[in-house]
């Protein structure tokens, strides 16, 4: 989509509005339509919007749009929220899904994924799924079993009441060869929650976007 001069000098305005709606929506923008222009704008912006821990709203959406934009120079203030390593925090989740996305080097490009899957915290840990099942990454079979792996070995992390990422990770394995996938689906397979899922991952058919 193109942008006159005069849109993009207003998208830029919205950035530094007192208004937090219109941050968001400016960010939002910028990052959904790849306005790669604005991105050092964007970049600003979200450090200054970091400074203020009550605009968490808005800084997840700059955050998210700093990713899709792979705007390198987020990437050091992006691994600070990593290593912090917080639960229950909706910033690292999505700082976790943008350092990602702005760090690998092709489409199917799972070592950081795997990383974070190793050894983040729930909200890093979910980054890493989300990654998988929004980006429709497709791990080489050696990388599937070893997802596999970890997931067996870190229920306690993505097993929680309230907010789970397993739709997530089960909408991830749609492209994946069945006997690798089977063993791990087949334990939510009767769960109401989850059989739907299971059946369109089986069917090759996604269910969790972005």
């Amino acid at each position: 989509m193109e942008f006159t001069q005069e849109e993009l000098t207003a998208i830029k305005s919205d950035l530094t509005s007192s208004k937090s709606a219109k941050r968001r929506s400016a960010a939002k923008k910028i990052g959904k339509q790849q306005i790669t222009s604005l991105t050092n704008d964007l970049l600003e912006a979200y450090l200054r919007e970091r400074k203020d821990s009550r605009t968490w709203e808005t800084q997840t959406t700059m955050i998210t749009a700093l990713g899709k934009l792979k705007c390198q120079e987020a990437l050091l203030y992006l691994k600070e929220i990593v290593d912090e390593n917080k639960d229950a925090d909706t910033i690292t989740a999505y700082a976790s899904l943008a350092y990602i996305r702005i760090s690998r080097t092709h489409p199917n490009d799972m070592d950081v994924i795997l990383r974070f899957l190793e050894n983040g915290n729930t909200m890093v840990f979910d980054g890493a799924v989300m990654a998988m099942a929004w980006d429709d990454v497709v791990p080489a079979e050696e990388e599937m079993r070893q997802v596999i792996e970890i997931l067996e070995r870190r229920k306690p992390v993505y097993e929680r009441p309230f907010s789970n990422p397993i739709q997530q990770i089960i909408s991830a394995m749609h492209k994946w060869p069945t006997e690798i996938s089977l063993p791990f689906l087949n334990q939510y397979r009767d769960m109401p929650q989850y059989a739907h899922f299971v059946e369109n991952t089986l069917a090759g058919k996604r269910s969790s976007r972005e």
